[in-house]
C-alpha cells in the first residue's frame, strides 16, 4: 500500500468517527419529580416503653397475662392538611399490623408536596373486602389465621390477640389451672374509625413517614382477661376491645 492510499484511509476512519461522534443520541434528561413517597408506620408501645411480645403485662382488671400475637388490619387510608382537606385516598391499600413483625412501616403511594396534618383510616375492612374470597386475595388478605373460613359470613378477623393468663396469680403461666385468651373481634360490626394527628412535610422526590403509635396498655385496660378469656366475632369483649384500640392509636 502507498503513501498515498494509506492517508486516505487514515482520513476516511477518522471521517467515520467523526460522524459517529455527531451522531450520538442525546441522553436523556432525568425528569424532575413532581411528587413525593408516603409511608406510615406503626410503633407498638405499652406506655412510654416498647411493647414486647415476651413480657408480662397486667389486664384492666390487675391479672398477669402476656401475649402470643396481636394482629390487626387498618384500611381506607385518608391523609389531611391543616385545613382538614383531604390531600390523598388510599382506598385500596390494606395493612396488617403485627406486633412480632420486624417492620410494620408501609409504603402508601405518592402524593404532591404540602403538609400532612392527620390521618383517618379504618380499622378492619370495609363490607365488601370483608366477604370476598381470602383464596383469591392478595396479602396481606390471604392470611388464613386472620380469616374466619368456617363461618364466611363473619369474615376477617379485625382484630386477633392471643395469648396466657395467670389464673391462680402465683406468677406464672405453666400451672393447670392458669389458662389461654383469644379474642378474635370480625364481623361488619367490629370496623372501627380510627384518627390520628400526624405532622410531616412531603416534598418533590423526597420520602415522609407518617409515625404512629399503638399504646397496648390502653387496649388492655378495659379488659378482664380471667372473667372473658374467649371473644369471638361481635359480643361485648369484642366491641371493648375494638373501641380500645381506637383510643390506643396516637402521634408517636
Amino acid at each position: 500500500m502507498n503513501k498515498f492510499s494509506l492517508l486516505a484511509l487514515i482520513g476516511l476512519s477518522l471521517a467515520a468517527c467523526k460522524k459517529d461522534e455527531e451522531e450520538a443520541p442525546a441522553p436523556t434528561p432525568t425528569p424532575t419529580p413532581t411528587t413525593g413517597t408516603v409511608r406510615m408506620a406503626f410503633t407498638f408501645m405499652h406506655g412510654t416503653n416498647a411493647f414486647d411480645l415476651n413480657n408480662t403485662y397486667q389486664d384492666g382488671a390487675g391479672n398477669n397475662i402476656r401475649f402470643d400475637k396481636v394482629k390487626f388490619y387498618a384500611s381506607n387510608i385518608h391523609l389531611l392538611d391543616d385545613a382538614a382537606a383531604e390531600v390523598a385516598h388510599f382506598h385500596d391499600t390494606y395493612l396488617l399490623v403485627d406486633a412480632s413483625a420486624a417492620s410494620n412501616t408501609f409504603t402508601l403511594g405518592a402524593i404532591n408536596p404540602g403538609h400532612v396534618h392527620e390521618a383517618e383510616f379504618t380499622l378492619g375492612l370495609d363490607s365488601e373486602t370483608n366477604h370476598a374470597d381470602p383464596t383469591l386475595a392478595e396479602a396481606p388478605l390471604n392470611i388464613p389465621e386472620m380469616h374466619w373460613s368456617w363461618n364466611p359470613t363473619a369474615g376477617y378477623k379485625f382484630l386477633n390477640m392471643e395469648g396466657h393468663v395467670d389464673t391462680n396469680g402465683d406468677g406464672d403461666f405453666d400451672d393447670a389451672t392458669d389458662g389461654v385468651f383469644t379474642y378474635h373481634c370480625a364481623t361488619d360490626a367490629m370496623a372501627r374509625e380510627a384518627m390520628v394527628h400526624i405532622h410531616a412535610d412531603v416534598t418533590a422526590g423526597g420520602t415522609a413517614t407518617l409515625n404512629a403509635k399503638v399504646d397496648m396498655a390502653m387496649v388492655l385496660q378495659s379488659l378482664n382477661l380471667v372473667t372473658n378469656s374467649v371473644a369471638m366475632g361481635g359480643g361485648p369483649a369484642n366491641v371493648a376491645a375494638m373501641d380500645a384500640l381506637v383510643t390506643a392509636i396516637g402521634e408517636m
